[in-house]
């Protein structure tokens, strides 16, 4: 056996590239930048990861859609997501019986 043979032995081929590829939500978009505002505001306002998790993922009644996918659409979707969280939070948090 030659030692360029044993060079040979070891190698599979040209590495392949693994984990999770994002091919439309790139970091630098506007999708995920508005989905980090709103999960952001979600998080200080409703109390946490659970919380923020549980409004942003689920339907509302009426609505087809999570407010999450609401908000990553466009500008006009983020801004009512995020009055909506301000005012679910207020109402939450608010001294007076409404």
């Amino acid at each position: 056996m030659r030692f360029a043979d044993t060079l040979d032995r070891g190698r599979r081929g040209a590495p392949v590239m693994g984990g999770r590829q994002w091919e439309a939500c790139p970091r630098t978009s506007d999708r995920c930048r508005r989905r980090d505002e709103v999960w952001r505001l979600a998080f200080l306002l409703l109390g946490g990861r659970r919380a923020a998790a549980d409004f942003l993922n689920r339907p509302l009644p009426g609505v087809t859609e999570t407010p999450l996918a609401t908000a990553m659409r466009s500008a006009l979707g983020q801004l009512q997501v995020s009055l909506l969280i301000r005012r679910f939070a207020a109402k939450a948090h608010s001294p007076f019986p409404s």
